[in-house]
């Protein structure tokens, strides 16, 4: 994982609540199914203008119903950075996948989910499967260009420990954006660019 800038605590915040405001839908379903670009783009603005209106006190608060999250947010400095996928995993079964899908890195995940893909198998439950053939149909870059966008990432072992008993131990943890991670890795993205947490 590569270091470029230091970042204010506040910019993670409001990047884990823009994306969780956009991937709700009303009925609570905690992805967001098929949708193009522009509804996307819709989507995104009215999450930023929502979000980045709060103070850092209320996003706190909306963070809290996730404790050991925002005590992970405040308990690291944080960077704007870059990360290959082969440094890093994702969370223990994240978006329902198996559980020997996500043992190792995200490198080995993505290439699970491409082939699953492929032959359509029935392991790729319903939000990982809609949510990443989605974001490969309307091309990630928009994750990447958007800095409210980015992945957060933990220094392995720290943080909210969603890879807690899995056998290989990476350089970074994904805490969320799991999915579009996967997305960019399948698509062939070798730099991801990301939110890196580091122990203070």
């Amino acid at each position: 994982m590569k270091k470029i800038q230091s970042i204010k605590v506040i910019e993670i915040k409001r990047t884990f609540l823009v994306a969780e405001h956009i991937r709700r839908y009303k009925n609570k379903k905690d992805y967001l199914g098929k949708i193009d670009r522009q509804q996307l783009a819709t989507k995104l603005q009215k999450a930023k203008e929502k979000i980045l209106s709060l103070t850092e006190e209320k996003l706190d608060s909306r963070i809290s119903v996730y404790p050991k999250r925002l005590l992970a947010f405040n308990s690291c400095k944080w960077y704007l950075g870059t990360f290959k996928p082969s440094e890093v995993g994702v969370w223990r079964r994240a978006g329902k996948l198996p559980l020997e899908w996500t043992n190792d890195s995200l490198e080995e995940t993505a290439k699970h989910v491409k082939k699953a893909i492929l032959i359509k198998s029935k392991k790729l439950k319903s939000r990982a499967k809609s949510t990443i053939n989605n974001m490969i149909d309307i091309n990630t870059d928009i994750n990447q260009n958007e800095k409210y966008l980015l992945p957060i990432v933990f220094k392995g072992g720290f943080g909210t420990k969603g890879r807690r008993r899995l056998k290989k131990k990476m350089v970074g943890d994904i805490d969320d954006g799991c999915m579009r991670s996967i997305s960019l890795t399948i698509m062939g993205v070798k730099n991801i660019k990301a939110y890196l947490g580091f122990p203070k």
